[in-house]
C-alpha cells in the first residue's frame, strides 16, 4: 500500500477500535494513528516518514531491508512494551493517551500490507510472508478501496467534516507526499 492508502486505513481502524473500546476519537488520536500507519515503512529511506528521519530510517533498512522486521508482530510487541514502559513514568504520563492510536495506526499498516501479493514477515525472523493477495500496491482497486475508505471516514466515521479536514491539513504541512 502506499502512504496515502495506509493514513486512512490507519484512522479506520483506530475509530472502529475506539468506538468498540469507548475511546473517544479526536482530531489529535486521528493524527497519531495515521502517524502509527507510516511507521512500519521507516525501513524504507524514500518513505513518507523515511525521509523525514533519514538516519533512522537509513539505519533501519540496512540492518532488516524493506518489509522486514518493522512489518512483523516481533516488532509490535516491541513497541507496545517500550511505549508502555515510557509513559508508565511519572514525567511521561500524560503521553500514555498516545499509545493505543499508534499501536493501532502501525498494525494497521501491516494488515494493508498483507492485503498486497508481496505480504508480511509477520512471524520475523522467519522468512515466510503471509498475504492475502487482495489488490497490488499502487492499483486502481487499492485507490478505489482507499477511496471509499475516505468517505467512509468522513461521512460515517463519527468525526464531523471540520476534524477530517483539520487532520488532512495537519498531514499536508507535516508530511508532504
Amino acid at each position: 500500500m502506499t502512504a496515502r492508502s495506509h493514513i486512512p486505513f490507519a484512522m479506520c481502524l483506530w475509530w472502529i477500535f475506539s468506538l468498540v473500546m469507548g475511546y473517544p476519537i479526536t482530531g489529535h488520536s486521528s493524527v497519531i494513528a495515521g502517524i502509527g500507519g507510516l511507521m512500519p515503512d521507516l525501513d524504507h529511506p524514500k518513505s513518507a516518514l523515511g525521509r523525514r528521519i533519514p538516519l533512522v530510517s537509513d539505519t533501519i533498512s540496512a540492518l532488516f531491508g524493506h518489509r522486514g522486521i518493522t512489518h512483523s508482530l516481533l516488532a509490535v510487541g516491541v513497541m507496545i512494551l517500550v511505549l508502555m514502559s515510557i509513559t508508565t513514568k511519572p514525567e511521561y504520563q500524560e503521553l500514555n493517551w498516545m499509545v493505543a492510536p499508534l499501536c493501532i495506526g502501525y498494525i494497521s499498516h501491516i494488515i494493508g500490507d498483507s492485503l498486497t501479493p508481496s505480504g508480511v514477515p509477520l512471524l520475523y525472523p522467519k522468512k515466510k510472508n503471509y498475504s492475502l493477495k487482495v489488490f497490488k500496491t499502487g492499483s486502481l482497486l487499492e485507490f478505489i478501496i482507499m477511496g471509499l475508505l475516505t468517505i467512509f471516514l468522513v461521512t460515517i466515521g463519527g468525526v464531523g467534516q471540520q476534524v477530517y479536514q483539520q487532520i488532512l491539513m495537519t498531514f499536508q504541512q507535516n508530511l508532504a507526499f
